[in-house]
């Protein structure tokens, strides 16, 4: 009976003990998760010689209809349903010993990085350089660029995938957004103030010759923010954990390039001159959070025959989430692209067209572990108010990621949208 009783107890108390053990584990793998995920989110990586590599892969389910104008037009084409893989993302990143030179290199084997004259098969499974920039601390402050780099113009798409809201960024985002070029750049960085201005080959001319018809003669972008409060970190996403502190963070960014004068013909146009300029403001609470941007795009075309085109094109977007447990997130986002009313000569869309686009959406995040994005679910429904057909091909980036498909104008004129997403980070 001793015997037995002492062994209840030694099996009770080890028990407990493994209980606790596994407890601490779990708590220990959740801190060290949050900590990766913060370490991911800097430009600037590691200043350590030890090469570090990371994955980033997107597992998504899209399900779109389309409300007809015409009901023979489509027949059972108006609903296009599939699973995707957008991105799956191999990052590597290093430094040079005894330096303050680090190297950073990532490929994307999904068909989300599809930029313009960086596009190739474009979700065929093939690996597509992504980044291959290197950077040199020159101080505690100023940090040279140098290789393949995302352009730092907009905010909302310099946010990395992994860390935006819900299953992907914003159609207007998509228009607007100026892609991956290379060429050199120069940040500053400091407690309340960051700089970065980056001469380059012109929007959406990533992985392009220098003789590629694709690159402009000169582009040069630049952001300015102003942490007004809290910190730098806890704006490297959109989400706000609970007890967070508050923090608030407002900025502006620009791009400005000319093509046509020295790389292969652009006939009919002669040169072309993009001006684009982005105001943006984000504000976390204690979790919850709100993102506002308005962004301006302005082309202007000079024709080998005479005259010219000139369009502006303006879009906003406004988005918030929040918390209503630990590791559930929701939120709601409006955004809308506004073309200007001249459609003609420099866009494949027509005159009848729409010029306003507005999009809605609404879902929910699911964080595997709390605070932390190696394991993330998310499903939410987008409703397109009106007909998204050419919109592709006039923006600069690739909107077809976003699973808007639209259809050939005006055989469409809404879009109902539902995807669903798992996305992993190790």
């Amino acid at each position: 009976m001793k015997k037995t009783i002492t062994t209840i107890a030694l099996v009770t108390m080890s028990g407990s003990a493994l209980a606790q053990s596994g407890l601490d584990i779990d708590r220990a793998y959740a801190a060290e998760l949050r900590a990766d995920a913060n370490t991911r989110s800097s430009l600037l990586g590691s200043s350590g010689s030890a090469l570090d590599v990371s994955i980033f892969t997107q597992f998504r389910y899209t399900y779109d209809s389309r409300d007809e104008v015409v009901t023979t037009t489509l027949g059972d084409a108006d609903t296009t349903v599939g699973f995707s893989t957008p991105r799956t993302q191999v990052r590597m990143s290093g430094g040079v010993e005894g330096t303050d030179i680090t190297g950073h290199v990532s490929f994307d084997f999904g068909g989300a990085f599809d930029h313009g004259a960086s596009a190739g098969a474009g979700g065929d499974g093939g690996a597509t350089l992504r980044e291959a920039y290197g950077t040199w601390g020159l101080d505690d402050n100023w940090t040279f660029l140098f290789g393949q780099l995302k352009n730092p113009f907009s905010w909302e798409s310099n946010v990395a995938p992994e860390f935006s809201q819900g299953v992907e960024r914003s159609l207007t985002n998509s228009f607007f957004d100026v892609g991956y070029a290379q060429g050199i750049g120069l940040n500053y960085s400091d407690d309340e103030w960051k700089f970065t201005v980056v001469l380059a080959d012109g929007p959406a001319s990533a992985n392009t010759f220098y003789t590629s018809g694709a690159e402009s003669d000169f582009s040069v972008s630049g952001r300015l923010d102003w942490l007004v409060s809290g910190n730098w970190d806890q704006f490297s996403d959109f989400a706000s954990w609970q007890g967070s502190n508050t923090g608030f963070r407002v900025g502006a960014g620009f791009h400005w390039s000319q093509a046509g004068d020295t790389n292969p013909s652009l006939a009919p146009i002669d040169t072309a001159t993009v001006t684009a300029w982005t105001i943006d403001a984000q504000y976390e609470g204690d979790g919850w959070g709100v993102f506002a941007s308005y962004q301006s795009t302005n082309v202007d075309n000079d024709l080998i025959a005479g005259g010219s085109a000139d369009q502006t094109d303006d879009g906003l977007v406004l988005q918030g989430n929040m918390f209503f447990t630990e590791q559930f997130e929701a939120f709601a986002r409006y955004d809308m692209i506004i073309l200007d009313d001249d459609l003609a000569a420099i866009t494949p869309l027509a005159a009848t067209d729409d010029d306003a686009y507005s999009t809605f959406t609404v879902g929910f995040n699911y964080y595997l572990v709390p605070e932390s994005y190696a394991a993330r679910f998310s499903v939410d429904v987008s409703f397109g108010l009106d007909d998204t057909s050419g919109l592709d091909t006039r923006g600069f980036g690739d909107m077809q990621t976003t699973g808007f498909i639209g259809g050939t104008a005006p055989t469409t004129e809404s879009d109902l949208m539902i995807r669903g997403q798992f996305s992993l980070l190790f």
